[in-house]
């Protein structure tokens, strides 16, 4: 819960300061955790609204969403799980198929 709310509380800062915060995420057991807590430490934190969010994935596997290696896919099924509140951040995927070199 502690890194939940440190989260919500940096988003409620810099979208005060700047207008929007932007996230790198990465999956593994970060995926469950920010799914289970995220969504009450925001509805706790007035200003962390999450349409002035830009979550980036750090460690994207080059998968089509519904594959079980994507990260970008394990966040999107646990949130609308969830229902997180507020608005949806906006996230960008890589599109899967080889690296151009």
């Amino acid at each position: 819960a502690a890194l939940a709310r440190l989260v919500a509380d940096e988003a409620a800062a810099a979208v005060a300061s700047a207008g929007r915060f932007t996230l790198g995420l990465s999956g593994g057991s970060l995926v469950e955790l920010l799914a289970r807590e995220l969504p009450p430490a925001l509805s706790a934190t007035p200003g962390a609204d999450p349409s002035r969010w830009l979550v980036a994935f750090c460690d994207e596997r080059l998968v089509p969403p519904e594959h079980p290696d994507s990260t970008y896919g394990a966040y999107r099924v646990r949130r609308r799980r969830r229902g997180a509140p507020g608005g949806s951040p906006r996230a960008r995927a890589l599109p899967p198929g080889p690296v151009p070199s």
